[in-house]
């Protein structure tokens, strides 16, 4: 058996990050206090994140830290102390997974840390339909305790909390889990704009994939990166279309539960 920092057993999973570490009642940005003026990327799942921070991780003046199959996961041990790190060097890191826990980027930002957020939204459908039919069980399921089941009233949030934190959601239709998850996730931005001020930028994914030569120099500006030109070969559309494939039932749901959401957010984007 290998024990990692902290007395934990190796993580290779989000299932075992969450019992081992999740569940603990440390940060999740243990050690970002000690890291120099690093770029962190988060906003909802599935809305291209790891695909900005790994264009974004081209750049030489980045660590390149990674040391197993997920980038993200990687990210996740290291910030979390579960894994020992040198912290020479900028880095960036991508941290979707914070979830419910996004009251530590402000947090870390009182205590003194030097980071910037980039904070990317994207269209509903697009990732509605990606965390139905693109994503495991088990990060949905996560994403929704952490970020949609709060959302839940009236007969449903009493379904919900009779059976429990684990089994709560079986008592709500995977459709509304995804898109209670997307718009708990996404108004974060609400709170962490004012919250960080010049510290955050969000990116609207759809614009940055439309309009790449334009946008994409504005985000290198923000995390403080040169900006070359072929950065722009990594930011891709090959998954822009997939509010097509989705049911006119499902589309009815998404625009109810999420689309005010998402237009609110997108007005705060970079333009």
């Amino acid at each position: 058996m290998v024990l990692l920092l902290g007395g934990v057993q190796q993580i290779t999973t989000w299932q075992q990050f969450g019992r081992q570490v999740r569940a603990k009642d440390g940060p999740l940005l243990r050690r970002l206090g000690e890291f120099r003026d690093t770029v962190l990327v988060a906003g909802c799942q599935r809305s291209g994140t790891t695909m900005l921070t790994r264009v974004l991780n081209e750049a030489p003046e980045l660590v390149d830290f990674r040391f197993g199959r997920d980038d993200e996961l990687d990210a996740a041990l290291i910030l979390a102390g579960a894994v020992p790190h040198e912290v020479a060097g900028r880095h960036c890191f991508q941290t979707t997974y914070l979830n419910e826990r996004y009251g530590e980027y402000a947090a870390s930002l009182q205590e003194g840390a030097d980071f910037r957020l980039i904070w990317v939204v994207r269209n509903p459908y697009s990732v509605v339909y990606s965390l139905l039919y693109n994503w495991r069980s088990f990060g949905l399921n996560e994403l929704f305790r952490g970020c949609g089941a709060a959302r839940l009233d009236g007969p449903a949030r009493r379904r919900y909390d009779w059976l429990g934190g684990r089994l709560g959601h079986l008592a709500v239709r995977r459709l509304k889990r995804a898109c209670l998850s997307y718009s708990g996730k996404a108004a974060q931005v609400f709170e962490l704009a004012p919250a960080l001020g010049e510290r955050m930028l969000v990116v609207d994914y759809d614009a940055l994939v439309a309009d790449k030569m334009r946008l994409l120099p504005q985000v290198f500006a923000f995390a403080g990166l040169e900006y070359r030109a072929a950065y722009a070969d990594g930011v891709h559309g090959s998954s822009v279309n997939k509010a097509s494939r989705l049911s006119a039932r499902e589309r009815a749901m998404i625009h109810d539960l999420c689309s005010p959401v998402y237009e609110r957010a997108r007005a705060l984007a970079v333009q």
